[in-house]
């Protein structure tokens, strides 16, 4: 019990209260042991009882699927309205299952949370290349014309 010891010689009036003082300092170090289980316990708990809406959970493979997102994108993607998309992307990043867009980030990223939501429930899947406008498509779509060289 040092740090008990070393009160006692500093304070030698301390001394009559040394058996109180080292009864607390074991009861704490219990004390933090149980705390330490009991957090753990909890985490375990946490897990099991964590579960998001069939749309939350769409924004989130959207999102695992494809770097970054805006909420048009996956509300055009996914089929679903895009107001509905916005209030789950607040609440997503809210509970830490995405980022929001940071300065000069376009639209939400998957955090490691949602991650490891999809991946515990075998939704993870593998990213794909950003989607494309419809402008973009149409470009690859007509190829340009080919110009013959007169002779």
């Amino acid at each position: 019990m040092g740090a008990i010891a070393d009160l006692i010689r500093k304070i030698p009036a301390a001394a009559k209260y040394r058996a109180a003082l080292e009864a607390m300092e074991r009861e704490n170090v219990q004390l933090k042991a149980e705390n330490d289980d009991l957090k753990q316990e909890l985490a375990q708990y946490l897990q099991q009882w964590e579960t998001l809406d069939g749309d939350a959970v769409t924004t989130l493979v959207y999102l695992s699927q494809y770097e970054r997102g805006h909420s048009h994108e996956i509300a055009a993607t996914t089929k679903v309205n895009p107001q509905t998309v916005e209030a789950y992307l607040k609440f997503l990043a809210q509970h830490a299952y995405v980022n929001p867009p940071a300065d000069g980030e376009a639209g939400f990223g998957i955090a490691h949370k949602g991650r490891r939501y999809l991946r515990e429930r075998g939704l993870l899947k593998m990213p794909k290349a950003k989607a494309k406008s419809a402008t973009a498509r149409a470009r690859v779509a007509t190829p340009a014309q080919k110009t013959r060289k007169r002779r």
